[in-house]
Parts: structure tokens; sequence; C-alpha cells
């Protein structure tokens, strides 16, 4: 039986190619994938001129999702955001968890491996099903570091002024 990933992307552009490219990297290493997908991405994919062997071991599924237009510089708005809490949420993962798991009796999903922006309230639905969660970063690593090390770095600039300052005062 091989290892069965459910894979969620931000159904925004720029999210989806990454998660594509680790589903197919996963099913190079003996993976099962499960991509699930906004319906209109999905059927972009599905509509696009790929050879079926791009599927091989790549099960593509979609729920409808709502989300307001994006603006490309600014990104999802507050309500975007609320619309993919309510129709990719928590609540719709579990549901197609136990449906993927009550079709497939040899194939049962072993794992799920979301966008970082999906993570949100997964983890509850992971321990239900008893399932590791891990979250994926599809932006450049240099992007990853910037936004987590800028504040320490910001906080260390201030800390060194202060004290130089001290130091000066003396």
């Amino acid at each position: 039986m091989a290892p069965h990933a459910l894979l969620i992307p931000l159904p925004a552009q720029g999210h989806v190619n990454p998660m594509m490219q680790l589903a197919w990297k996963l099913v190079s290493h003996g993976f099962f994938v499960t991509f699930l997908n906004s319906d209109s991405n999905h059927n972009r994919i599905l509509t696009a001129n790929t050879p079926n062997s791009f599927f091989d071991n790549i099960r593509m599924i979609s729920v409808p999702v709502e989300i307001p237009p994006i603006d490309t510089l600014k990104g999802i708005n507050e309500n975007g955001i609320e619309a993919l809490a309510k129709d990719m949420g928590p609540s719709v993962i579990d549901r197609v968890i136990k449906e993927i798991n009550a079709r497939e009796e040899e194939n049962k999903v072993t794992c799920i491996i979301a966008d970082v922006w999906m993570c949100f309230g997964l983890q509850p639905v992971a321990t239900l099903h008893k399932l590791p969660l891990a979250a994926f970063h599809t932006s450049p690593v240099s992007l990853f570091a910037m936004r987590y090390l800028v504040p320490i770095w910001s906080r260390l600039a201030s800390f060194i002024l202060m004290e130089l300052q001290r130091k000066i005062k003396k």
C-alpha cells in the first residue's frame, strides 16, 4: 500500500503550481496523491493541454470556492479569508477525508500537506483522523526567511541602538 497524501493548496496564482510540483515529486517516490483544489482551478487544470500520464497516481478533486477577486498586489482580503475558511476549512477537509477513506479500502489518506496559508484549523482534523499535518511554504525561501527574520533583526537593531545610546550618555 502506497502512502496517500492529501494536498491542499491555497487556490491562488503562485500557490497551485508549486503544490503540483510537490505532488509529482511525491508520486515519483511512491506516493498516491489526492489534490484538492477550487472548482475554477480544477477545471483550468483539467482543460489544459496535458497528457493523461500527467495524472498517474494523482487524483484531482475540487470543492466550490467563492473567493472575491484577488488584488495581486495586496493579496487576499478579509472577505477572501472568510470564504476560504468556509469553503475549504476544517469541516470541508474532514468531509473530504471521510469520503476518500470510505471509497478507498486499500488506499486511505495517510497524511495531509497544506499550503502554509491553508493550515488554519486543520490540526484538530488531522488529529481526529490520526494523520500527520505538514505545512508547505510555496513562496521562495528568501521570502520565508525575510518574513520571519526581519522582525528579529529589527528588535536586535533597536537593542543595539539603545545600548549604544546608553554607552554614549555615560
